[in-house]
């Protein structure tokens, strides 16, 4: 999240934890509980006993220092990661209870539950109407990334095989043991807190669920390894989690082709793609390299669903090191293949696209009732008016991000506001984000971050500074239309990219692809999970990794 993993409790800006409560108070009264009621100093006390616990665990870890350097630096991450939650979940109910504004020319059309119009409108609206949506694809010839006849050559193409893909793209999902499903469950009640990696649970829980889930192996089109690398890590702590990850991941798919020896066999043989049709989900910064024990069908052709979408090779990120003296570090450990894998929309939360529209940061389109192209423009234009030209929220791990932070703060730019330590409560996160007109996206200790959805969601355009990072659905949609992409040795050249930029035309763009950016509690046609399956069922058909 926007804040420093490591910073201690006892650093948060000063009315850090008052803002925290206030959003708790705010909840509450929304919730309709009177003040002085019984059921309101519940809730505080409830809040109020929540931070207790995480001070005063602190406060004994602190203590008791003879515990350990390391002890402690574990310990700290985990009470912040704690205080971050609570704020977080502070947050969403606030949400959750805010209507959504009433917008003019939007209200009759059909919203999701964020209050952007559906894929499903904006078909009907080009197919009834001939309303374009104007979305800015890809050109499906394009192989530079080896991203060639993925894409689409036109939005009715993309309509039309959305929605055939509940009948094409038909999933079974090979059973957990006993054991594993122990060790998930008890890794689930661990507190933990990233909206980065709870992608992973999403999207393997509902490739289980219907429309797209299949019990009948022989019908099946794919076929999902049902590991969760982010909970194996979780539930290894403190031991390695990374040793634990791939030991256990290649335990299942071992367990997976002896137990269910029949159905494996099948979903490796050459009427089932030769073992293109094998299905695996990573959404921790390790990426593919969860599966780096398995044999080498698996590592070789299963499509990975990766948020760690890096495609830097071994001789790439040694040529870097030469170059610049051992300074820059790069894995490729968890190397991203554009030819079979797809990259993740990293980020789920099911608030932040509410709270970006609530806002008025980001106005929905319209179908409207005139022109060739859905509405991208609305009377008042308030979500224009952004005082920031370029901000960022977030931490400085890594030593490209403490270079270029340095550089970019030595420009002493009054319209920048680029902070990378402490912690933010989200309503001052998401403010930010509605004030800024350009939000950076900067390689850490990984490429992604689920800052790159939020930001996108609150109409920011983002600007990306992170080689080899394949960015979510770029096999889909022209991301040159909606963000600015900065090569790693030409940071310096960040404010005259930024005067070049038209701000204006990117925003908007942003607000006919925003939709397929987000994730619902139960996906929707069109939404991320959707187009993240159309993308798998896309590589499965190409089978190029299978020659």
């Amino acid at each position: 999240g926007p804040r420093s993993a490591h910073a201690p409790l006892a650093m948060a800006p000063r009315g850090y934890w008052k803002r925290v409560f206030a959003d708790f108070r705010e909840a509450a009264a929304r919730m309709g509980l009177p003040r002085g009621s019984t059921e309101r100093r519940s809730w505080s006390e409830c809040a109020k006993l929540t931070a207790c616990v995480v001070l005063g665990t602190y406060a004994a870890l602190t203590a008791l220092g003879t515990v350990g350097e390391n002890t402690m630096t574990d310990a700290t991450r985990l009470l912040n990661t704690m205080n971050a939650k609570m704020a977080w979940d502070a947050a969403a109910v606030r949400s959750r209870l805010t209507p959504l504004p009433a917008l003019d020319g939007v209200d009759g059309d059909e919203r999701d539950e964020y209050g952007h119009l559906t894929l499903a409108a904006q078909c009907s609206a080009l197919e009834t109407g001939g309303r374009d949506p104007g979305w800015p694809l890809r050109d499906p010839h394009d192989d530079a990334d080896g991203g060639a006849g993925l894409g689409f050559e036109s939005a009715e193409a993309l309509c039309d095989a959305m929605r055939r893909l509940p009948n094409e793209l038909r999933v079974y999902a090979f059973p957990l043991s006993a054991a594993e499903q122990r060790r998930y469950a008890l890794a689930e009640l661990a507190p933990t807190f990233n909206r980065g990696y709870d992608v992973e649970g999403h999207i393997v829980h509902f490739m289980g669920e219907p429309p797209f889930f299949t019990a009948d192996p022989n019908e099946a089109t794919a076929f999902l390894v049902p590991a969760r690398p982010y909970l194996e890590r979780v539930a290894a702590y403190p031991e390695s989690g990374r040793d634990a990850m791939t030991k256990n991941v290649k335990a299942m798919v071992d367990r997976l082709a002896a137990e269910e020896a029949a159905t494996w066999r099948l979903s490796g043989s050459r009427e089932k793609g030769g073992g293109c049709a094998r299905v695996m989900v990573s959404a921790h910064d390790t990426g593919t390299f969860a599966a780096n024990d398995t044999d080498k069908e698996v590592r070789d052709k299963a499509v990975f669903i990766a948020s760690n979408a890096d495609s830097t090779t071994q001789r790439e990120a040694d040529a870097l090191k030469e170059k610049t003296d051992g300074e820059a570090w790069r894995s490729a450990q968890a190397r991203f293949v554009m030819s079979k894998d797809v990259s993740a929309v990293c980020s789920l939360s099911f608030h932040i696209p509410k709270d970006a529209v609530t806002q008025l940061a980001m106005v929905p389109m319209s179908v409207g009732d005139v022109g060739d192209e859905l509405s991208a423009s609305t009377p008042s234009r308030a979500e224009d008016r952004r005082e920031v030209t370029l901000s960022f929220r977030g931490n400085d791990r890594g030593s490209f991000r403490e270079k270029i932070f340095k550089h970019f703060r030595s420009l002493n730019r009054k319209d920048w506001d680029l902070e990378s330590d402490g912690q933010v409560t989200p309503s001052e996160y998401e403010q930010l984000l509605g004030n800024s007109k350009f939000c950076l996206h900067v390689r850490g200790t990984r490429v992604q971050s689920p800052r790159l959805i939020e930001v996108m969601v609150f109409g920011c355009v983002p600007v990306i500074i992170a080689d080899g990072y394949e960015l979510p659905l770029a096999w889909l949609l022209d991301w040159s239309k909606f963000s600015v992409r900065v090569k790693e040795d030409e940071y310096e050249r960040l404010p005259e990219l930024l005067d070049e930029a038209n701000w204006l035309e990117m925003h908007d763009n942003l607000r006919r692809v925003v939709g397929f950016f987000v994730y619902h509690r139960v996906p929707v046609f069109g939404d991320a999970f959707y187009t993240t399956m159309l993308g798998v069922w896309r590589q499965i058909k190409r089978g190029r990794a299978c020659g």
